[in-house]
């Protein structure tokens, strides 16, 4: 054989060990499952992510087991604990981050862990683990974006949560925000309690006002209480106490701001959510502004308002609620307050 011939192939021979002795340099999830749970598994290997879609019936992702295949050689871990598939638990209730490092000790990626019981409430910033819900929907519109609505549009918060409230009892009620407005300070000014309650009473519109309880855990239960037999509510609140958004693209905390303390408000609630063991209360809240999210929805519907911040913007403010209920169930709101014993408060 020609010396440079052998030469070609000694070289093209120990090339080819090279190579093969290389380490690994992928890091990345192969399989993902979870031991002894059903779940819907989605891996995205170009966003590095896993996504996990169980049951309803599963209420929550506490000390839940992987099994995994990575990358050949590679090895996993969640905040520097060394991941053994089949054995290591970890808390599913939030997304949490797989580290991967790859055989050659030098490449790495981030991995995003979600997982969820349901296709929403995480997407909605509330959390996956849905346990329990309540919404009083209706089948058709009634909510009311406050602006819009006149030359006092900034200041109807009232006559607009008051006519929302009257569509989701009455179907067929056909006045508007302004017509509230025309029959109560329609010069202009912030409506009272008391506007709501003459303005629902001269429309045959049921309903009651209830006392809340100087207890977070107290006020929270009335309110589920309430909203589980099929009523909705009308609360006059601080806004400045329910805290600011931390991501524009949720649905949780309030999406506009309210600088300071004072800062009156009227929402209607008409359901609830029980989700990571937390309580997020449902509310069409007028003070919208046309504001949207990316698909479209107006950010004033199906807004959630923690249950902690209802009970400090509502115990310092007006620690009442009107409670509506179905036209023609005039059983379902007895046993009110007298409204002449209830102190008034404003909202803007």
């Amino acid at each position: 054989m020609n010396p440079g011939n052998r030469l070609l192939i000694l070289l093209a021979l120990a090339s080819m060990l090279i190579i093969a002795c290389s380490k690994n340099d992928e890091s990345d999830i192969l399989e993902y499952s979870i031991v002894s749970q059903q779940a819907d598994v989605e891996i995205d290997g170009l966003k590095k992510e896993v996504n996990l879609t169980f049951p309803e019936t599963t209420l929550n992702g506490r000390a839940m087991v992987a099994e995994f295949t990575l990358s050949d050689g590679a090895m996993a871990y969640v905040n520097d604990v060394d991941q053994i598939s089949g054995k290591t638990s970890n808390d599913y209730d939030l997304p949490f981050y797989y580290d991967i490092v790859a055989e050659n000790e030098k490449d790495a990626s981030r991995w995003k862990i979600s997982a969820a019981n349901n296709d929403y409430t995480l997407s909605w910033g509330l959390g996956g683990f849905q346990q329990h819900s309540q919404a009083n929907n209706r089948s058709y519109e009634w909510y009311i974006d406050q602006f819009g609505t006149g030359q006092h549009s900034g200041n109807n918060c009232g006559p607009a949560s008051t006519t929302m409230a009257a569509r989701w009892s009455f179907p067929a009620f056909s006045k508007t925000t302004a017509d509230a407005r025309a029959a109560y300070r329609p010069g202009g000014g912030w409506w009272y309690t008391n506007d709501i309650n003459m303005y629902l009473t001269d429309n045959n519109i049921p309903h009651s006002i209830i006392s809340l309880s100087s207890e977070k855990t107290g006020t929270e239960q009335i309110i589920k209480t309430r909203l589980s037999e099929g009523y909705i509510l009308i609360l006059c609140l601080d806004m400045f106490y329910i805290r600011n958004e931390a991501d524009s693209r949720f649905r949780v905390d309030k999406f506009y701001t309210a600088a300071s303390a004072g800062w009156g408000h009227f929402i209607v609630l008409k359901g609830y959510r029980e989700v990571n063991g937390n309580v997020y209360f449902e509310v069409y809240d007028p003070y919208c502004n046309s504001l949207k999210y990316s698909d479209g929805a107006l950010k004033g519907k199906d807004r959630y308002y923690r249950s902690e911040d209802i009970f400090s913007a509502t115990s310092i403010w007006w620690n009442y609620a009107f409670v509506i209920s179905q036209a023609g169930d005039r059983k379902g709101v007895e046993g009110g307050l007298d409204p002449s014993t209830v102190p008034v408060q404003w909202g803007r």
